[in-house]
């Protein structure tokens, strides 16, 4: 990290030793005046190494400071959530371009809390259907004969959600199928999900140790933790939001959105679309059926993200906004028992 003090005494440097030599050129200098110049410019040859000095500490105490920040997220989990999410499904949804850190962070915390991660769907930018081929092979995905992009996509968000509607439902609230009537009884691969994941529009990736390369959702009891940030390959108007209004039409879901921190400042766009945090807490009604995380890259964003995955519990999930954002609740999900 160079700071600012850094960049006036190189610069200060520069232009005095082109003066020196500018006036040396051009007139006859005395000794003495020679002796002063050359003795302010060591002088301000040992500030700029006192300068890189003080900025290599500031950068190894940063660098002391990140390690120690990962050691005591790692630490924390294995300390405090193991057994949190025994045996529950989680299934992880992003979409290409998302930095992939993120996922593995929140992969690794429900790990810790002994979560049965079924996987993650990863959406790939094939969903911007910006060519003839996206909008044919989609159609196809869904069995539909229109080539209308925002027909395609109003259709696809109802059938996701479809899917994760009939995975999250309470077991209690989830009929066993009639005996002599034939019914999904343990995890399986949706077949629409097959036929997206067939046409590249949605890749699978297993937890580490999983056998076979397939997502498969169980009949019932399913949380679902979308994780968003910058670089996301397909906006989230066009895929991840219209999903989630759909999910959550009838009333609260256990789903938790998280992202890391907003950059903030002069540099920011304003015309720049919201993450999905943002855009989540600009609806009045996802804002109060979805919870939702906004620190991710902090260590209180990591444990409010998995705290909020055990509080969506489905068929009664807690919905909260957590981080450092404005409107939130607070940095971390209130215990049950002060709720």
């Amino acid at each position: 990290m160079v700071n600012f003090r850094f960049h006036i005494v190189s610069l200060t440097a520069v232009l005095l030793a082109l003066g020196i030599g500018l006036v040396l050129g051009t007139t006859f200098l005395d000794e003495a005046t020679i002796d002063g110049l050359e003795s302010q410019l060591d002088g301000l040859e040992r500030d700029l190494d006192a300068a890189e000095e003080q900025n290599r500490r500031q950068q190894e105490r940063l660098d002391m400071f990140e390690r120690e920040r990962e050691q005591l997220a790692e630490q924390l989990g294995d300390r405090l959530y193991d057994g949190l999410l025994e045996g529950d499904p989680v299934l992880v949804v992003a979409t290409r371009g998302v930095d992939e850190r993120w996922v593995d962070e929140v992969l690794r915390m429900l790990g810790q809390a002994d979560a049965q991660v079924v996987g993650v769907w990863w959406l790939t930018d094939r969903l911007v259907l910006d060519d003839d081929d996206e909008v044919g092979d989609l159609a196809a995905a869904l069995e539909l004969s229109t080539d209308d992009a925002d027909r395609l996509r109003r259709n696809l968000a109802v059938q996701l959600a479809d899917v994760l509607y009939g995975a999250s439902e309470a077991p209690d609230a989830v009929a066993p199928p009639p005996a002599d009537v034939p019914g999904q009884t343990a995890p399986a691969e949706p077949p629409l999900l097959a036929r997206l994941r067939d046409a590249g529009f949605v890749e699978y990736e297993l937890p580490e140790g999983a056998e076979g390369d397939v997502v498969r959702l169980p009949v019932s009891g399913l949380r679902v933790v979308v994780v968003d940030g910058p670089g996301a390959s397909v906006s989230v108007g066009e895929v991840v939001l219209p999903v989630l209004e759909e999910l959550t039409s009838d009333g609260p879901m256990p789903v938790v959105a998280t992202q890391p921190s907003v950059r903030t400042g002069e540099d920011v766009d304003a015309t720049e679309e919201p993450q999905l945090v943002q855009a989540i807490r600009g609806d009045d009604e996802l804002a109060d059926r979805i919870t939702t995380v906004d620190n991710l890259d902090h260590t209180a964003g990591r444990v409010a993200t998995l705290l909020a995955t055990v509080d969506a519990v489905p068929g009664s999930p807690t919905v909260g906004r957590y981080g450092t954002g404005e409107g939130v609740d607070g940095l971390l999900p209130t215990p049950a028992d002060e709720g």
